[in-house]
């Protein structure tokens, strides 16, 4: 079922329709508006699209290192599985007494 949801971003309303969860939507805008709001107080004076577009880096950025470590995690995973089914076939191979 398609949503409008009303959303602001720098002092400027959107609605937007999303087949979403209205609160995926308002949490998403709330994520960005913090990261503009960041950008900000870190002094530099920077146009709005400019600013969306360092904001959409920076997220894009966070999303791929995220999803990097969790590579990195099920390749830990991975491994150790590995290990358990080489042990596992070493006691197979072992005569029962």
């Amino acid at each position: 079922m398609s949503h409008s949801v009303e959303i602001t971003l720098m002092g400027r309303s959107f609605t937007i329709r999303t087949d979403d969860e209205p609160e995926h939507l308002l949490a998403a805008a709330e994520l960005v508006q913090s990261q503009i709001d960041e950008l900000r107080q870190l002094g530099s004076t920077v146009a709005s699209d400019r600013l969306m577009a360092l904001v959409a880096l920076n997220l894009a950025g966070d999303l791929l290192n995220k999803d990097q470590g969790q590579i990195e995690d099920l390749n830990g995973l991975l491994s150790a599985l590995d290990d358990v089914v080489l042990q596992a076939e070493g006691l197979v191979k072992v005569p029962l007494r």
